[in-house]
């Protein structure tokens, strides 16, 4: 993996945090701060995925509506199984390792 160099400005108790922890750890400041924006990045995508679902969950529902609407109300054991397998089906792609 190539790194590129970033130039950032800290307040000067950010730095002092970091430079303590980075001490602590016997790592390096950079280390620390790479490891930040890995645990930062892959929770956005974690909640963008979430989000996904959630949209895609509510769009189901509201097919659902539309079809009920028009062709009367369905079996709604069928739906309900369905519904519910999608559901756990999401929760364990977005579960936390």
């Amino acid at each position: 993996m190539g790194l590129y160099r970033a130039q950032i400005l800290l307040e000067a108790d950010q730095h002092l945090q970091l430079a303590r922890r980075a001490q602590e750890s016997g790592r390096s400041m950079s280390d620390l701060v790479r490891d930040i924006v890995d645990e930062y990045l892959t929770r956005e995508s974690m909640g963008e995925a979430l989000r996904r679902s959630l949209a895609a969950l509510d769009d189901l529902t509201a097919m659902r509506r539309d079809i009920e609407r028009e062709h009367g109300s369905l079996e709604t054991s069928f739906l309900d199984g369905l519904l519910d397998g999608l559901r756990e089906e999401r929760d364990a792609e977005i579960a936390p390792c």
